[in-house]
């Protein structure tokens, strides 16, 4: 009699555990199937449909078109006036140049190089974590100086009245000599710690310690009668148009080719504080010069 009761009592348990797991089985595909339904109706909604064209939007311009194509920038300080004005928000075309490949100093499909007269985003040497935007005034090769308030690049005047600005009157800054008038090159030693050392540029730079010596002996020379610079290979030189309040290739030299990120061709929006510039809105960034040196 005690084993029939004991078998009996094994056989409930054995069955009741059986009917709970089939009725969890069965609410758990119930509730699966209904899970699957409501996603179907959801994606036969408008909204799924805008939100596949949000996922694909996004996915372009972080996957491809602001590394590749297109990318924008706040301007935030007045180095290109009136070019550019602080609160401007512009678009780089970062194609123009090539693609850079990540982590490489290879450019693919590099056929247009950087000209004088435009203006580029690029990296500079002595703050690699930052980017600067200036307007490209000579290239590998040429002779740039200034005297007073006027560019040469090769011995010849650029005529850049059209887009540059000048604050102080030049004499301020002439360094006088028997034998010549015009203002030393660069005009300023803001931060002499930012002038280039070749134990810093050999960090980010391809030349060696005969070649940085030869372009930059006079460059880095103690105040005295400067001669105009060479611009070394693969290299350009870049100034603000705000001339007298722009810290730029005058001051912590050249910019590397590699170092350009795109060239700065439109102003998509701007603010003055609060108050938008309606004026600037789409308006042409201007690159070309009026002088047309050798």
């Amino acid at each position: 009699m005690y084993l029939r009761k004991h078998l009996w009592q094994s056989y409930q348990r054995m069955a009741n555990t059986l009917h709970r797991r089939i009725c969890i089985t069965h609410m758990e595909e119930k509730l699966t199937h209904q899970k699957i339904t409501k996603f179907q109706g959801f994606r036969q909604t408008v909204f799924w449909e805008y939100l596949q064209v949000i996922i694909v939007a996004c996915a372009a311009v972080f996957g491809l078109i602001r590394p590749f194509v297109v990318e924008a920038y706040k301007i935030p300080s007045s180095s290109m006036e009136d070019t550019l004005l602080i609160g401007d928000r512009i678009l780089v075309c970062k194609f123009i140049y090539g693609f850079k490949i990540p982590g490489t100093e290879t450019r693919l499909f590099g056929y247009h190089k950087p000209s004088r007269g435009d203006v580029v985003v690029f990296v500079p040497p002595h703050e690699r974590h930052k980017n600067y935007i200036k307007r490209v005034v000579a290239l590998a090769g040429d002779t740039v100086e200034t005297r007073d308030n006027k560019l040469f690049v090769n011995d010849q005047e650029i005529d850049s009245s059209n887009y540059t600005k000048y604050v102080y009157d030049q004499r301020n800054f002439r360094v006088y000599s028997p034998r010549s008038s015009r203002s030393p090159f660069p005009p300023f030693r803001s931060q002499p710690q930012d002038l280039p050392t070749f134990e810093r540029w050999q960090e980010f730079s391809d030349l060696d310690e005969q070649t940085f010596d030869r372009f930059f002996k006079d460059y880095t020379t103690p105040l005295k009668e400067y001669e105009p610079f060479i611009v070394p290979p693969g290299y350009a030189f870049a100034m603000g148009d705000n001339r007298d309040q722009s810290y730029d290739s005058r001051g912590w030299g050249p910019v590397a080719l590699s170092d350009i990120k795109g060239q700065a061709f439109m102003i998509y929006w701007s603010m003055d504080g609060w108050k938008p510039r309606f004026e600037r809105i789409f308006q042409r960034i201007k690159t070309e010069y009026d002088g047309n040196p050798n």
